[in-house]
């Protein structure tokens, strides 16, 4: 068990989980996390001493961290949710009670399922990368309105970032198959749909073992575009008038490719964040590795 001892949930973790794994009859080790990198670096410490399963307990960045030092190999991982959002987990139908998730491992049997990852700039991620607003609403998110707001804290940053509205020329290049071009305020690269309110979604195309990554493409961050990209994630079919504002085309305002690969490039140069992390800036090549994560379901 590989655990960050940062999120804020005030749990009594070490008793839980030797409570469960001790009457499971599993032997298991604990290791903290101090900083960046710890994550992955325990992780393939603990596959090159032999770990039948690596777990997690964190938030989705630390999730992601862990999952990088696994990558490409067949010990899967298992999430116990203990952050913020807690996306991944919620993705993947995993209980956000402790003892429930616990118990995915302690049966006579442990049910696996492959998933995918991206991967940018040497970079892994499980939910997505993008550019424009969505870097100003994770910077905005901070530790402080987490606590205190939890997941809604995303929702006031981006409320914050709308007033804003950095306008940039990009062109997308798809599967080096198409170009697309126009002026734009976010462009989003997902490979779970799950935003983590309620059952919203990005979209209910968004699918986490699929071998493809989804680009978000949003031209305004007026009240119309998020009225009609509030309507996509809830999955209400944009050609229905009694489901949207008369005269709203989704085409107009929201754009959505299915790719395996996309190339990113805005003028001016924008920063990228990565799974919640601000790591590079465009250009960028962002690609799917398809099935490379085996996690504990």
């Amino acid at each position: 068990m590989i655990v960050n001892p940062a999120p804020a949930k005030r749990t009594p973790l070490l008793a839980t989980l030797n409570t469960h794994f001790r009457a499971a009859g599993i032997r298991w080790e604990v290791s903290i996390t101090h900083g960046d990198g710890d994550g992955a670096d325990l992780a393939r410490k603990a596959v090159a001493e032999g770990a039948e399963v690596v777990g997690v307990y964190g938030g989705d960045g630390t999730v992601m961290e862990v999952a990088s030092g696994l990558v490409g190999t067949d010990v899967p991982l298992l999430i116990l949710p203990g952050g913020t959002g807690n996306l991944v987990a919620a993705e993947l139908r995993i209980s956000p009670h402790l003892e429930k998730a616990c118990q995915l491992v302690c049966g006579e049997s442990i049910r696996t399922r492959k998933i995918d990852v991206g991967q940018m700039d040497g970079h892994y991620f499980l939910l997505r990368v993008g550019c424009g607003i969505e870097t100003g609403v994770v910077q905005d998110a901070t530790r402080e309105l987490k606590d205190q707001f939890g997941k809604w804290a995303y929702v006031f940053a981006a409320i914050r970032r709308l007033q804003e509205s950095p306008v940039a020329d990009y062109e997308i290049r798809l599967d080096n198959r198409e170009t697309f071009r126009a002026k734009g305020v976010a462009c989003v690269v997902a490979n779970i749909g799950t935003v983590g309110i309620g059952r919203l979604t990005l979209s209910p195309q968004v699918d986490v073992d699929d071998g493809k990554l989804d680009v978000f493409f949003l031209k305004k961050a007026n009240l119309e575009g998020i009225v009609q990209l509030a309507g996509k994630m809830m999955g209400l079919d944009p050609r229905d008038p009694d489901d949207v504002t008369p005269g709203l085309d989704a085409s107009q305002l929201v754009n959505h490719w299915h790719v395996s690969e996309v190339s990113i490039h805005a003028e001016p140069e924008l920063d990228m964040q990565v799974d919640g992390d601000v790591i590079a800036r465009t250009p960028q090549v962002v690609r799917a590795l398809p099935s490379a994560l085996t996690v504990v379901v």
